[in-house]
Order: structure tokens, then C-alpha cells, then sequence
């Protein structure tokens, strides 16, 4: 599975996915699964983000989040 990023921004923010609002939602973490993908502030560095779902189960967006040394939150969707 591919992952493109779609965010950066602060905890609480704005930000949906499908319609979805993700800071206003209980993240479902995925077994624990997590997935090495670029900083996209410092692309040469990866790092280790968590599969998250949001939403209706069954409809659910699926995601992978980190926070970033800057303190804030990069997020990315599968491609």
C-alpha cells in the first residue's frame, strides 16, 4: 500500500478527511500497526507513523499520523 501526505498542522485544528473532522473523532489505532514513512518537513528522515481509522465503522477513513519534533502533526491517506 502506497501513502501520499495531505496534512501538517497544529493538535485540534480543522482538519478533515472525507468529510470527516479527525480531531473531533476517537482514533481506532489499528492493531498497533504502524508504517516508516518521509518527515515531510525533513524528507530525507522517516519516521515511524500509526494506522489510525476514523468514522463509522462501516465506512471508516483510515489514516497514518505522527507528531513531529516541531510539535506538530503530519498526517497521511493510502494512495
Amino acid at each position: 500500500m502506497g501513502w501520499k501526505t495531505v496534512h501538517i498542522g497544529r493538535e485540534g485544528d480543522h482538519l478533515a478527511l472525507a468529510g470527516v473532522k479527525v480531531w473531533q473523532q476517537e482514533w481506532r489505532w489499528l492493531g498497533s500497526k504502524t508504517v516508516n514513512l518521509p518527515n515531510p518537513l525533513e524528507p530525507a528522515q522517516t519516521q515511524s507513523f500509526m494506522i489510525c481509522e476514523v468514522g463509522a465503522s462501516h465506512r471508516p477513513v483510515r489514516f497514518a499520523a505522527s507528531k513531529l519534533p516541531s510539535g506538530l502533526w503530519s498526517f497521511y491517506v493510502p494512495d
